[in-house]
């Protein structure tokens, strides 16, 4: 075969596939001319495309004071990494910090991350032409990691906005930013996810109403790139690069971006109003899975569950329930709880919202006006049980008395039996309970049976179908939870 065989080919296996993707039209049979013509014009769309957004994407240098205690000179600086003794005095210590902005308007608002600026002492914007400015903080929210800085400029050029709900996986898309400190950094790839949650980003006191709805991309993306645009082939900004998976602190294959639509909301917010007015519900929620879609009888996975519904919240108001599970939002299929998250935090409070709920055997629709989400989320309290305790399926159970209630630390009048300990291995722990969990109802289909004692516990337990999944309500500090486990035949 001819060198000039396996380019022809190799160029028309290139053109295929971009004629698949919808990159351009093109007879199923091209000459070779042809194809590398189309090429060209795909390239100059690309060249195009970074020209016209180059110019609307920022970087940004930053300066932080932090407080750091001083090791003492008794430690040699060769054991600095290894010593866990006491440290000297405080210091106060300089961090820099470096990422991206979008600027979205004429006059100067730049939108970025909330890690790149929310906490910055003095933050420098250098536009794409060197120009230098000072630029100070007008808002930030850390639920969706955006800030909006603010540059005393005239005249500058605006990052033309997409539409993010209409982006679709598979589809072109470039990222630009100032990665590892390469200013003006163009980079390119396809939409590989949406939707995504970045669970493993997550720390324990990570706020449970943060919203995680992110755009996966495999345009390469690393440090710096934060706060940059990702743009699709219109030249429109669709989101807003955010963070990498990765075990090496490098870009692997995964870079994630906020959506724009609800990135502009939250600007939006914060330059008209001083602060996010984001919806509210009041709801705790959890995924549908196949197993707990067999324990509630579903014919598959499918919406998003309310574990549970917090007491005097609009969701309460509203009449929603413990165990409804929601179908969609004004006519939206949804199946995951960032999803609903994020749909409901793109509302204002005393917007009002259709529910399409699924509760026991029947479908209804429950028009909900949203609210505020207040500082504290209170806890749910019921009545006292009798002394007990049993050990099964890996699971040691108590009944709650006061002793055990002063001895866990539960809130007073608690309901439900309390899990003492979690055998290593078992299917509880597969099942994912933890000690301190309280187990308040369990259900398998139709069959449904709240429990008060452990007795009424092992009698549920008897009653549930072998081979099938069930569900166990659980309360874990102020929240519900639903933790499926199989029952063994």
């Amino acid at each position: 075969m001819s060198i000039q065989t396996i380019r022809f080919r190799g160029l028309m296996l290139l053109t295929g596939l971009l004629i698949a993707a919808g990159a351009f039209t093109t007879p199923a049979f091209a000459s070779e001319d042809q194809a590398i013509e189309q090429l060209r014009n795909l390239n100059k769309a690309f060249t195009s495309i970074a020209e016209r957004v180059t110019p609307t994407v920022v970087t940004i240098s930053t300066r932080e004071t932090v407080t750091r205690r001083a090791w003492s000179r008794q430690v040699p600086e060769f054991f600095h990494p290894y010593f866990r003794g006491p440290r000297g005095e405080e210091r106060q210590e300089e961090r820099p910090g470096l990422g991206s902005g979008i600027i979205m308007t004429a006059d100067g608002y730049i939108l970025t991350n909330h890690h790149v600026a929310g906490s910055a002492d003095e933050i420098t914007v250098i536009l794409n032409d060197n120009q230098e400015f000072d630029a100070r903080l007008v808002g930030t929210d850390s639920l969706t990691d955006v800030a909006v800085i603010k540059i005393d400029a005239e005249g500058l050029a605006s990052a033309p906005v997409g539409d993010s709900d209409e982006v679709q996986i598979g589809e072109w898309v470039m990222a630009v930013g100032a990665p590892l400190a390469l200013r003006s950094t163009v980079t390119s790839g396809i939409v590989s996810a949406l939707g995504r949650n970045l669970d493993f980003s997550r720390d324990r006191n990570r706020d449970p109403f943060a919203i995680s709805d992110f755009i996966q991309t495999d345009a390469a993306i690393n440090p710096g790139n934060s706060g940059g645009a990702l743009i699709n082939l219109e030249g429109d900004v669709i989101g807003v690069n955010t963070a990498i998976a990765s075990y090496t602190g490098q870009f692997v294959g995964y870079g994630f971006a906020i959506p724009i639509n609800l990135a502009r909301k939250v600007m939006d917010d914060i330059v008209s109003h001083g602060r996010v007015r984001r919806g509210f519900l009041g709801i705790n929620l959890r995924s549908v899975d196949a197993s707990l879609a067999d324990a509630f009888g579903l014919d598959g996975p499918r919406g998003v569950l309310i574990a549970n519904v917090f007491p005097d919240t609009p969701a309460d108001a509203a009449g929603l329930k413990d165990e409804d599970i929601i179908l969609s939002i004004d006519g939206r299929p949804v199946n995951r709880p960032n999803q609903v998250q994020s749909l409901i935090a793109r509302k204002h409070p005393d917007e009002n919202v259709a529910l399409e709920i699924r509760r026991k055997d029947r479908t209804i629709t429950l028009p909900v006006k949203l609210g505020e989400k207040p500082e504290q989320i209170g806890d749910v309290a019921s009545a006292r049980t009798q002394p007990g305790q049993a050990r099964l399926h890996g699971l040691s159970v108590s009944n709650v008395t006061p002793e055990i209630e002063e001895r866990w630390g539960l809130e007073g009048e608690m309901e439900g039996i309390l899990v003492t300990e979690v055998a290593q291995g078992s299917r509880a722990a597969r099942a994912r309970f933890q000690r301190g969990d309280v187990i308040f109802k369990v259900r398998q289909g139709s069959f449904e049976r709240e429990v008060g004692s452990v007795a009424e516990f092992k009698a549920s337990l008897a009653k549930l179908e072998k081979g099938r999944n069930a569900a166990f309500f659980v309360r874990r500090g102020t929240y519900h939870l639903f933790l499926t486990m199989k029952i063994p035949e």
